[in-house]
């Protein structure tokens, strides 16, 4: 749908979508993960930004047609993220330290699939820049929300690994706000200087 969305109204030049895409499908993406609870908890994570990103995108499209087919396919991709978020949720009370020790790792090490596409940080630089995905949205809508849900910070019964790695997970969250604060703050200033000098785009 997005493919043909973008073929129609030549948004961008199809030969180099269509050469991205293959790039992309021919090298695939494999998410190394020891083991199942790893492996949702990294999903948990990646749907809810998938979903939270298309639909930024959609908005930002500032076309009411584009705008409807990325809330569709953000709706999909909800669905895909309650269900993930749900079995971990039932992970955690059955197996609570190697599901927290899990989340812990998939948060400390999160990668979005699209990190092997060619000209990815270039890309992504322009996407956070545009507001549609970027550290403070990372933080405070996409971990912090499945975090809540879970009630990761209030789980007891844990072991001394899993208090450990729930503690660095902690940590890793004041990272990322003080991340997204530096972020915030060179872009305001890029867009100040951008005001001066006549309209100028900023840099990532």
């Amino acid at each position: 749908m997005l493919r043909d969305y973008l073929t129609v109204t030549r948004n961008l030049d199809p030969t180099a979508l269509e050469r991205g895409r293959m790039t992309q499908l021919q090298q695939g993406y494999d998410h190394d993960t020891p083991d199942v609870l790893h492996g949702l908890a990294y999903v948990a994570f990646q749907e809810l930004a998938t979903r939270v990103s298309h639909r930024n995108t959609g908005k930002y499209s500032n076309d009411p047609v584009a705008d409807q087919i990325m809330a569709r396919v953000a709706a999909d991709e909800n669905l895909h993220m309650v269900f993930y978020r749900d079995m971990l949720a039932a992970s955690l009370d059955l197996a609570p330290s190697r599901a927290v020790l899990a989340i812990a790792d998939e948060i400390l090490n999160f990668k979005m699939p699209g990190a092997g596409i060619p000209g990815f940080a270039r890309k992504a630089a322009r996407i956070a820049q545009a507001g549609i995905y970027n550290m403070r949205i990372h933080r405070d809508e996409v971990v912090l929300p499945i975090l809540k849900f879970w009630k990761f910070f209030e789980l007891t019964g844990l072991d001394a690994e899993a208090e450990q790695a729930r503690e660095r997970v902690r940590v890793h969250l004041d990272e990322l706000e003080a991340s997204a604060r530096q972020l915030e703050a060179r872009l305001a200033r890029s867009r100040a200087n951008q005001a001066v000098d006549g309209g100028q785009a900023p840099e990532a």
